[in-house]
């Protein structure tokens, strides 16, 4: 019994151990009178930036330790060290404290322009690490990427983006890339990637609203790809499902990788 007791004793440790173990840096940036807490990861010598943008309601309870409360299954949170192998600086960004509160968050705030302002010293933070800077958000992101190219100029600008599975064209009451950034067309000429997967069943995302929103914007710097695989499970909207490209993580790292070198040439 007491063998049994110590061999637990010792499992639980090297549990622990593992935990320690699996600790992120973070770093805290300044946005209007707030801070904004983040995982940062970097490579010896990063080839440009990228700041990965979680879904859903976007408050991901960020530990000191870099420890996720919520968001960690997302996919473009998951493969965070994957594009640190890709040879990019990696910020992966929690939402300002004053939009949360203790039931969820506060409503709109993805289309509010002070959150986009949040992305934009985001994006001013990581240019003093490696240049280009490029926001790379999915699904519910396509929303805060709107908003922050309604709102940012110069260095609080992302020189590219990158969006995934994106909520872009407006469906019911949902907000969406188009609402956000309030119909702005000119706003939107960035060099931009949109990657979606054939199989999309979201309603906010299928994959004819790709089409919808190229028609809206105008192919001018915009590169749109659309990937198959596994239809998943559970919620359509869901990261276990197509739409969060589950079973092909690896093509969309490889993907939007790719992508983001040949626009630094």
């Amino acid at each position: 019994m007491r063998a049994a007791v110590v061999l637990l004793a010792l499992a639980f440790g090297v549990a622990l151990s593992g935990a320690a173990s699996a600790a992120e840096p973070t770093v805290e940036i300044a946005s209007r009178n707030q801070k904004i807490r983040a995982i940062l990861l970097k490579p010896q010598k990063p080839i440009a930036s990228v700041i990965l943008l979680v879904g859903g309601h976007g408050k991901m309870d960020i530990a000191p330790n870099g420890n996720i409360g919520w968001g960690r299954g997302n996919q473009l949170i998951r493969t965070r060290a994957e594009y640190l192998k890709q040879g990019f600086a990696v910020l992966v960004p929690d939402i300002a404290p004053d939009w949360k509160t203790p039931a969820g968050v506060v409503n709109g705030y993805r289309f509010n322009p002070l959150h986009g302002a949040d992305i934009g010293a985001l994006v001013a933070y990581m240019r003093t690490i490696a240049e280009p800077v490029v926001l790379v958000g999915t699904s519910r992101a396509g929303v805060t990427t709107g908003v922050t190219l309604l709102v940012t100029e110069g260095k609080n600008r992302p020189d590219f983006v990158v969006l995934t599975a994106p909520m872009l064209m407006p469906h019911g009451k949902q907000p969406s890339f188009l609402k956000a950034i309030q119909g702005n067309r000119q706003k939107a000429q960035i060099p931009m990637l949109i990657v979606g997967h054939n199989k999309d069943q979201c309603p906010m995302t299928s994959p004819a609203s790709i089409g919808d929103f190229q028609k809206w914007r105008g192919s001018d710097n915009l590169e749109i790809l659309r990937l198959d695989g596994p239809q998943g499970a559970g919620h359509p909207c869901e990261a276990k499902a197509a739409h969060g490209f589950i079973g092909i993580d690896d093509q969309v790292v490889s993907a939007v990788s790719a992508w983001i070198k040949r626009q630094k040439h």
